[in-house]
């Protein structure tokens, strides 16, 4: 039992150890290598639930500790990435003056995802689905549209602006009413599972399609309609 009590932490310790490795990337202006590790901090970030969950040795202090984890690597990290992203970007004449500013603004991700954290540790209504957008989401898709870099982030004059908008929305939805499914089964049955199932064809189509790294940003892209697109039909 004294070995086994410590393995979920330590999984949620190389989650963190992932997300400071994906933040020097990031600072480095190297956002595929960053996502790269936010992926793997993802798949650690599975696994130490799961793991608490098989070796019931669930605790407050992991519960802590995850939060800790994943506003690193799902908060700083993508954070970091846009922050990159905003200091290399051509800005138009009105904006030149407070340039060199700018880009700390994508630090309130980092903020509004520790927000969300501990907003998803004290709410109990988030047992089998999500009320806000998941970091780990918000993660992938941010740095997965970095790493894609479709022609209008690049060539546009008003991709600046585009972004900003986009940042303001994100941490809107971190911290929102928004109920969103979640990828949790209580039973592996099609019945009461079929917009789960459906959504994970369709990732696997656009990573396929797109790109195991670029692919992501289409996906929760995707991810945010249906959820709702759900809710809109449950409110009707």
């Amino acid at each position: 039992m004294g070995i086994k009590k410590h393995i979920p932490n330590s999984i949620t310790c190389c989650n963190l150890i992932s997300g400071c490795i994906a933040t020097t990337f990031a600072f480095a202006g190297d956002a595929k290598m960053a996502l790269l590790w936010i992926i793997i901090g993802a798949v650690f970030d599975f696994f130490d639930g799961m793991s608490a969950r098989l070796l019931h040795v669930s605790s407050p202090i992991g519960k802590e500790l995850d939060s800790l984890a994943d506003d690193v690597t799902f908060g700083v990290v993508p954070a970091t990435i846009l922050f990159s992203e905003l200091s290399v970007l051509e800005y138009p004449g009105v904006l030149f003056g407070i340039k060199d500013y700018i880009p700390y603004v994508a630090f309130l991700m980092a903020a509004f995802s520790a927000l969300r954290l501990a907003k998803f540790n004290l709410d109990e209504r988030q047992t089998t689905s999500f009320i806000g957008l998941p970091t780990p989401a918000n993660a992938l898709f941010w740095s997965s549209l970095i790493v894609s870099n479709p022609s209008w982030l690049e060539n546009s004059p008003y991709s600046i602006f585009i972004l900003l908008m986009m940042l303001a929305v994100s941490c809107y939805l971190l911290v929102s009413e928004l109920p969103m499914f979640a990828l949790k089964f209580k039973q592996w049955g099609w019945k009461g599972n079929e917009v789960k199932y459906c959504f994970a064809v369709i990732s696997i189509v656009c990573l396929a399609v797109f790109g195991l790294l670029e692919a992501w940003w289409i996906i929760i892209t995707l991810y945010l309609a249906g959820s709702v697109l759900l809710w809109l039909k449950n409110k009707a």
